[in-house]
C-alpha cells in the first residue's frame, strides 16, 4: 500500500486488434440549450392534474416524436410561482393539455423549469378580446368533469367598474378579528335555503328610515330574560283568529286616558270619568267560565355549522446551501507503464497488468 505523497507505477498492455472500435475520452463540454421552449403538459389518461407533492409537473416538447402524452413523457419540471414560503404563498399547477413555457437554469438540460403558461387558439382566452381588454381575472375550472368553475373577476371599464366572485359550491371566509363592510347605495341578498346566523356576543342594529319585514310562514322568537319594547306613537297588532297574552304572575294594563274591551256587541270602556259596561245581560258572580288561550311554543334556532379553517405555514428556512466544504486529501502522483504488442494503434483497449510503487 503506497504511503500518501509517493509515486506509483504501474505496467499496462495495449492490444493491437483493430476490430476494436475507438472511443475518445469524455472531455467535451456538457451541451447547453440557449432561450426557452414550448411544451403541453402530460399525465395519466382520465385526469384533468398530474402533479408530485412538490408541484412538479410532466410535460412533452413538440420536437418529441416519441412521446405518448402521458405520465412518462418527462422527468418532473419545477414550476415556478410569484410567491413561494413555507407552506405558505401562490400556487396554481399547470393542468394536462396547458401549454407551458419552459427555460433552463443555466442552460442545463438535466434542469428545466416551467416558468409560465401560454394561450392559443386551440385553448382561448376566458373572455373573447379586444371586446374585454379591461377585464383582470382569475377563473378555474372543476376537475375532473370541467362542468363548474370559480372565478374572482375585476372590471376597469370606466363607468362600469365591478369585482364579481363565482363560487361553483361553497364559500368559506374565516376572519381573525374585525370586519367592516360600507355599501355607498343599495344592497341585496337572496338566500334560496336556509340562512343560520350565530352571534356569542351583543348585536346592534340601527336603521334610519323605515324597515319592513314580510314572513311567509310562522315566526318564532325566545328571548331568555326580559324584552322591552318603546314605540314614539303607536302600537297596532292584528290577528286573523287569536291574541293570548299570559303572565306567569302579574299583568298590568295601563292607558293614559281610555281603556277598551270589546266582543261582539259588548265593552267595558275605562276613562278617568267613570267605568261603562254595556251588554245584553251584565251578570255579576253569576257563573260562568274564562276562556283559555293557544299558548306559546316558540321554536328554538337551528345552530351554525362549522366553517371551513385554514393552516398557517412555517418560518422559511435558508435555502442557501452549506458553504463548508470537506477537507481536500493530500495529492499523489502515479505512473503508468505501457507495453504494446501488435499493432500499436490507439484504437485499443488498455489493461493493467500490476501497479508497482516507487518510494
Amino acid at each position: 500500500m503506497a504511503s500518501p505523497g509517493a509515486n506509483v507505477q504501474g505496467r499496462i498492455r495495449v492490444p493491437g486488434d483493430k476490430s476494436i472500435s475507438h472511443r475518445p475520452a469524455l472531455q467535451h463540454k456538457k451541451p447547453k440549450i440557449l432561450g426557452t421552449q414550448t411544451a403541453v403538459v402530460t399525465g395519466p389518461a382520465g385526469e384533468d392534474i398530474h402533479c408530485d407533492a412538490q408541484g412538479r409537473i410532466k410535460v412533452q416538447f413538440h420536437w418529441d416524436r416519441e412521446g405518448q402524452a402521458d405520465a412518462h413523457t418527462s422527468c418532473w419540471l419545477r414550476v415556478a410561482s410569484s410567491w413561494a414560503g413555507n407552506q405558505w404563498g401562490s400556487i396554481a399547477i399547470p393542468r394536462i393539455g396547458m401549454e407551458v413555457l419552459v427555460s433552463f437554469l443555466e442552460g442545463d438540460p438535466d434542469q428545466p423549469l416551467v416558468s409560465g403558461c401560454l394561450y392559443n387558439s386551440a385553448h382561448p382566452v376566458p373572455y373573447e378580446l379586444p371586446a374585454h381588454k379591461t377585464r383582470s381575472l382569475f377563473k378555474s375550472q372543476s376537475s375532473p368533469g370541467g362542468e363548474g368553475f370559480n372565478e374572482l373577476r375585476i372590471e376597469d371599464r370606466a363607468g362600469e367598474e365591478q369585482i364579481f366572485i363565482h363560487a361553483q359550491r361553497d364559500w368559506d371566509q374565516n376572519i381573525q378579528h374585525d370586519q367592516k363592510i360600507r355599501v355607498g347605495n343599495e344592497r341585496h341578498e337572496r338566500i334560496e335555503a336556509n340562512r343560520y346566523t350565530e352571534n356569542l356576543a351583543e348585536e346592534h342594529h340601527t336603521t334610519h328610515a323605515d324597515r319592513r319585514t314580510e314572513i311567509k310562514s310562522d315566526d318564532h322568537l325566545t328571548v331568555g330574560n326580559n324584552q322591552h319594547i318603546k314605540l314614539g306613537t303607536a302600537h297596532l297588532s292584528e290577528a286573523g283568529r287569536e291574541i293570548h297574552l299570559k303572565a306567569g304572575q302579574k299583568m298590568v294594563i295601563e292607558a293614559g286616558s281610555e281603556l277598551t274591551l270589546t266582543a261582539g256587541g259588548s265593552f267595558v270602556c275605562i276613562t278617568p270619568g267613570g267605568i261603562n259596561l254595556v251588554g245584553p245581560a251584565v251578570k255579576l258572580n253569576a257563573g260562568g267560565s274564562p276562556g283559555k288561550g293557544a299558548g306559546a311554543a316558540p321554536l328554538g334556532a337551528e345552530r351554525t355549522t362549522i366553517f371551513d379553517a385554514a393552516m398557517a405555514g412555517r418560518t422559511l428556512i435558508s435555502a442557501i446551501p452549506n458553504q463548508s466544504m470537506e477537507p481536500v486529501t493530500e495529492e499523489r502522483e502515479q505512473f503508468l507503464i505501457a507495453d504494446v504488442w501488435g499493432d500499436p494503434d490507439w484504437s485499443s483497449r488498455i489493461e493493467v497488468i500490476e501497479p508497482e510503487n516507487k518510494e
